[in-house]
């Protein structure tokens, strides 16, 4: 019996999207092929696929509870794991089950009395550019105090976002972490904090912030409690996947010198 799926694409890639179904077809029940942006939960299938970037990706993983395959339709792609031109191996992966789970946990933040899951990151920040004072609390520990423009707290899927840009640490993509991370602080407190994910963050300043989950703006407020979603989001990997491959590949990190020297 043929496996069933759902196909999600980037409001741009529809085109991308039925071509891969047209080659898929023989071999998977493609149940229906629509836009990430439509939200339309899959039912009956036994994953879904993602046609764009990371963006197109999480914005799927927040409403999905299927395993996601990702066929990457963007630029800089950590949680996709096959281009859209690997159709063949992918099915090659599929029929020899090589593909295995790999489950991702996420954050949830309540702005307003609204909670929002976090596949990547929350950011706490001033709208403006004044800098502000913002005390962080955690669950039997002393308070932290930065003066900087903002907080960023990150799962260790968004260990290479907006984190890895602020110099933040690479985490495995599977550890069971959260970090936090001071933006553009006054003081030479520019390093990033690595706490377990049952750790509860709460993060308070006296001025009105912006909260941003995943790169949308979702709120204003002046205090935020950031702590583990009961939700989580699995992807479906070759088991051959390298994570550290791809650290090398994508943003040059433990690359090396790629020219040998001339010793004379």
């Amino acid at each position: 019996m043929k496996p069933s799926a759902v196909i999600y694409y980037r409001n741009d890639k529809e085109k991308e999207a039925r071509n891969l179904s047209q080659k898929i077809s023989s071999h998977i029940l493609i149940n229906q092929i629509c836009q990430a942006e439509e939200q339309v939960i899959s039912k009956g299938c036994d994953f879904v696929i993602v046609v764009g970037g990371d963006g197109t990706v999480i914005k799927v993983a927040k409403f999905t509870t299927c395993p996601i395959i990702g066929f990457k339709a963007g630029r800089v792609g950590f949680l996709a794991s096959y281009k859209l031109e690997e159709i063949d191996r992918f099915l090659k992966d599929l029929s020899q089950q090589r593909l295995l789970m790999e489950k991702r946990f996420m954050l949830t933040v309540k702005v307003n009395e609204v909670d929002y899951d976090a596949v990547n990151d929350v950011v706490f920040h001033l709208p403006s550019r004044r800098m502000g004072e913002f005390r962080l609390s955690f669950d039997g520990c002393s308070d932290l105090l930065f003066f900087a423009d903002g907080i960023l707290i990150s799962t260790a899927t968004g260990s290479t976002a907006y984190n890895l840009s602020l110099g933040g640490a690479i985490v495995t993509p599977v550890s069971e972490v959260i970090q936090i991370m001071p933006i553009a602080p006054y003081y030479l407190q520019n390093r990033s904090i690595v706490v377990p994910n049952e750790q509860r963050i709460t993060v308070d300043t006296l001025n009105i912030c912006e909260v941003i989950v995943d790169g949308v703006i979702v709120g204003k407020v002046n205090s935020i409690t950031v702590q583990k979603s009961s939700k989580h989001f699995t992807l479906l990997r070759p088991d051959y996947y390298d994570f550290f491959a791809v650290l090398k590949d994508k943003v040059g990190y433990g690359k090396g010198v790629t020219n040998e020297v001339d010793r004379g």
